[in-house]
C-alpha cells in the first residue's frame, strides 16, 4: 500500500511534534539524583580539560556533559576566571556566538528550587555572571540543535567548590530532559 503525499506530510508532522516531549504525551523521566561534574578555567586551565557545560545534551533522556570549547560550539555556559574571580560565561559573552543560552543566580538553596523561572528576560545571556561556591544557579539551554522545533531545557546547578591553580570548579546539576519544562524536582515524570 502506498501513502499519498498528504498522509506522509501528516505522519512527518506528528513525528516532529512528538520529538521533543511536548503535549503529545511523550514525557521523559527526570533524574532521581543530581550529577556531579567539574570543569576547568577556560583561559588558564589545562588545554585537555573541559571548561564548558552542554546542558541541551540532557534532552529526551540524555545527560548534560562537559566539553572543551576549542573542539565544539555545542555548549551552553563555560567557567572562567576574570580578574582572579570565578564567573559563569554564557555563550553571548563571546564574539561570533549567538546569545542563546542564559544563566540566573538564585537566592534559594538547591533543594528548595522546584521550578525554574520561565521568564527569559531574567537570565543573563551576554555578560559574565559572578560565581560563588555554595550558591545555586539556573541554566536555560540554547535551542536543541537536532530539531527545528523550539526546545530548550532547564537545569539547576549548585557550585560545590572552586579551587585555584589551575582553577577548576565542581558542581552538581539536576535537569529536566523534557523540552521547555521548568519542573526541577527529583524523580518520576512530571
Amino acid at each position: 500500500m502506498l501513502l499519498d503525499s498528504r498522509a506522509i506530510t501528516v505522519l512527518l508532522a506528528l513525528l516532529l511534534v512528538g520529538a521533543c516531549g511536548d503535549d503529545t504525551g511523550t514525557n521523559y523521566p527526570r533524574p532521581n539524583e543530581p550529577l556531579e561534574m567539574s570543569v576547568y578555567d577556560l583561559v588558564d586551565g589545562p588545554v585537555n580539560r573541559a571548561s564548558a557545560v552542554n546542558v541541551i545534551s540532557g534532552v529526551r533522556g540524555g545527560f548534560p556533559i562537559t566539553t572543551r570549547v576549542d573542539q565544539t560550539q555545542q555548549w551552553d555556559v563555560a567557567f572562567g576566571m576574570v580578574d582572579g574571580q570565578p564567573y559563569w560565561l554564557p555563550r553571548g559573552v563571546f564574539e561570533g556566538l549567538e546569545p542563546t543560552s542564559g544563566i540566573l543566580a538564585m537566592e534559594q538553596d538547591f533543594d528548595e528550587i522546584n521550578t525554574a523561572p520561565d521568564d527569559r528576560t531574567l537570565y543573563e545571556y551576554t555578560d559574565p555572571l559572578p560565581m560563588t561556591a555554595g550558591y545555586t544557579y539556573i541554566i536555560r539551554s540554547r535551542n536543541d540543535p537536532t530539531t527545528e522545533l523550539p526546545c530548550r531545557i532547564y537545569a539547576k546547578v549548585r557550585v560545590e567548590t572552586i579551587q585555584p591553580d589551575p582553577a577548576w570548579m565542581q558542581f552538581i546539576i539536576l535537569w529536566n530532559p523534557n523540552c521547555d519544562d521548568t519542573n526541577l524536582t527529583l524523580g518520576t515524570t512530571g
